[in-house]
Order: C-alpha cells, then sequence, then structure tokens
C-alpha cells in the first residue's frame, strides 16, 4: 500500500527520540517498509529514519512542544499556534490529491485533527498518543464525531480510549510493539545496581518523584532523557542533582541502543507518573531487557505491567509504598519480564494490526 505517515512537527523525528510517540511513528515506517509497503513520511525537516522516504517540512523555531503540565486550562494562542496551524492545513490540502492508499496521522495537535477533515478521498487514522488534557482537541474531535465520525481514531491503550469516551468513540486500540531482537536482554544485575528514571525531563513524568524514591531506598538514580521543560530542569531537577553528590546521575539523552544496554545494567525502572500515562513505552523497554517496573498505578500501567510478575504497582503518589517496593524488586523474574513484552507487546503483532486495519479501511473507501 502507499502510506502516509504524518509526524508531530514539535520535533524532529531521529534519535535520540523526544519521547514515545516520536520513536513509535520511526518503528512503524520502518516496519512497513521492511513488509513492502511505499512509505512517505512528512515530518520536520531534520528527520532521519533509515530507509524511509521523509518529505521534510520547514518548521520556524519557535514552534515547539506543548508544556502538558498546563494545559488543563484554556489559553490565548501565542503567534507560533497560528505558524503551525498554517502549516498543517497547507499539508493536508496537499494531500487532498495525493497518491497514497492510506494517511496516518501521529500529531497531537488542535489544527492536525481539525483540518484532515479536508481530506475526503483517502482513509484519515489518527493515532493518539496523549491523554484527553486538551479541552480544544477535546471539543474538536466532539463536533468530528457529531458531524459523521469524519476520523478513524486509534489509541494506544484501552486507558486512553476511556479518556476520550466522554468526547468521541475511539475506533481501535493498538498497543505500541518492540523489536525484541534488537533489545539484549541481561539476565542479571549485581546486587546494588542502580534504579533508573527514563523519560522525558518534564513534570508529568514524574522526575522528582523518581529521585524522592531512590534517596529514600538508598540506592543511586540514574536519569536518562531529553530535557523538554526546561525551566522544569533548571528550577527542579538540576539542584536536585546538584545536592544528591553523586547518588543521583543526569546522563542526557541517550540513543536506543545506550538506553536499552542502560536498562539491563538496572536494578529497576522508576515510573512515578504525575499524569495519566497512555502507555508507557520505557516501562515495556525496561521488562524487554529484563528490567521490573515499580510505578504509580495511572492511566495504562496496570495494562503495561503486571503486579508482582513484571514490577509493582502503587497507589498515585505513594512514596513510601514504592520504596518498599525497590527493596522487593530482585524477587522479580526477569526471564518473565521478557516474555511478557513478547507476547503481549512485539513490533510484530504492532504491524500486523496496522496492516489488518489499512486494509479494512482502504477497501471500504473503495468498495
Amino acid at each position: 500500500m502507499r502510506i502516509a505517515l504524518v509526524a508531530p512537527l514539535v520535533t524532529t523525528i531521529a534519535q535520540p527520540f523526544v519521547g514515545g510517540s516520536q520513536a513509535l511513528v520511526a518503528d512503524l515506517a520502518m516496519g512497513l517498509v521492511a513488509r513492502g509497503h511505499e512509505v512517505t513520511m512528512f515530518a520536520r525537516a531534520g528527520s532521519v529514519v533509515p530507509g524511509v522516504h521523509i518529505e521534510p517540512i520547514a518548521v520556524p523555531a519557535q514552534v515547539l512542544p506543548a508544556n502538558f503540565s498546563s494545559t488543563s486550562q484554556t489559553s490565548v494562542p501565542d503567534p507560533a499556534f497560528f505558524v503551525q496551524a498554517n502549516i498543517f492545513l497547507e499539508l493536508f490540502l496537499q494531500l487532498r490529491h495525493a497518491p497514497f492508499d492510506i494517511v496516518h496521522t501521529h500529531a497531537f495537535d488542535w489544527p492536525a485533527f481539525t483540518f484532515s477533515a479536508l481530506v475526503q478521498h483517502i482513509p484519515i487514522i489518527h493515532t493518539i498518543h496523549l491523554p484527553a488534557v486538551s479541552a480544544e482537541i477535546n471539543q474538536a474531535l466532539r463536533t468530528l464525531h457529531q458531524h459523521g465520525h469524519l476520523l478513524t481514531l486509534v489509541a494506544v491503550s484501552q486507558a486512553c480510549a476511556r479518556d476520550y469516551e466522554p468526547y468521541t468513540p475511539v475506533d481501535q486500540v493498538i498497543y505500541n510493539g518492540l523489536d525484541l531482537a534488537a533489545i539484549p536482554f541481561a539476565p542479571n544485575t549485581p546486587e546494588q545496581a542502580p534504579l533508573l528514571f527514563a523519560g522525558r525531563i518534564a513534570p508529568e513524568k514524574g522526575v522528582e518523584q523518581a529521585i524522592e524514591i531512590a534517596e529514600q531506598a538508598g540506592y543511586p538514580l540514574l536519569i536518562a532523557g531529553g530535557v523538554y521543560d526546561e525551566d522544569y530542569y533548571t528550577r527542579r531537577i538540576q539542584p536536585r542533582v546538584q545536592q544528591a553528590e553523586g547518588r543521583v546521575s543526569y546522563l542526557g539523552s541517550l540513543t536506543h541502543a545506550d538506553l536499552w544496554r542502560l536498562m539491563g545494567q538496572c536494578r529497576g525502572l522508576l515510573f512515578p507518573i504525575a499524569w495519566d500515562e497512555p502507555f508507557g513505552l520505557t516501562a515495556v523497554e525496561a521488562m524487554a531487557a529484563g528490567t521490573p517496573v515499580v510505578a504509580f498505578n495511572r492511566g495504562a500501567a496496570a495494562e503495561v505491567i503486571r503486579h508482582g510478575e513484571t514490577g509493582f504497582l502503587t497507589a498515585p503518589g505513594d512514596i513510601t509504598q514504592a520504596v518498599v517496593y525497590t527493596h522487593q524488586l530482585p524477587t522479580i523474574s526477569r526471564q518473565y519480564c521478557r516474555q511478557h513484552v513478547r507476547a503481549n507487546f512485539s513490533l510484530a503483532h504492532m504491524l500486523d494490526e496496522h496492516e489488518r486495519l489499512y486494509a479494512r479501511l482502504h477497501g471500504r473507501q473503495n468498495a
């Protein structure tokens, strides 16, 4: 099939990836190409995905990732919103008559949802990688549904799909998948192996909570991830790292290969999320490496992690119980963590689900 993938435009699609949605769209593109499909990715200029044809989109530097810790309040759009809106408008106007069988969008932006409705002769799919944190997008999805459910919506978890039920039905849930052959498995770790936090440095990811858990538990903590919220990092995280005097180390952004190797060397991954995480790719990556996870039970955490089998779930914000569970991590079978990912979150299964969805929508469009 001829497939157009519209990537998030707020960052480039290149390693080291800023977040899970960027990694997912790259893996999806490469997997579809390997299966013989003709894939064109529309992505911010500077994006690089091996083997995938990219149509670069010039995006001004003023267009930055959203601050999800403050999107619960409706605010007046800044000039960058209109800049990006016009970019999406032009893109979808061009796609109306483009030679594609499917247009699959991964951008979580108001204009990406609304302007994609202009494309009427090609099936439009949106994968939703975020919880219902934007009142403006929620209302747009409600309106689009009321006018004939103009978009096919895919969520990355049942929890994410439920989050949108007040606004629109979600058509399908497709879990993110990993190529386990690329992730080295570590069957053992030293008794005093460090804990790990992996993810973008932003309030909703729970970086501060991870530092607190590690310090109370008495284990060193490694932090891996790009600085997504510069002000949050400067005010809240950098001082804590400096005060820890070597017990907490910030490693910056890592490539997939370096991150997966590091995961296998750690006692456990801390996943103390401060929002309703729609999936939790880093938790799945850690388990694929054999590393169990201690997580706050929010969003899709209970769909991804099996309590007592691949890690532990605590009530949201329960740092005391999380500390207790860090000492119990050696009771978790690292081999079972790997098996759990293989059985439920493989790249092959994710690609199968997408191919079936594409074929069904393409067949319906041409019936």
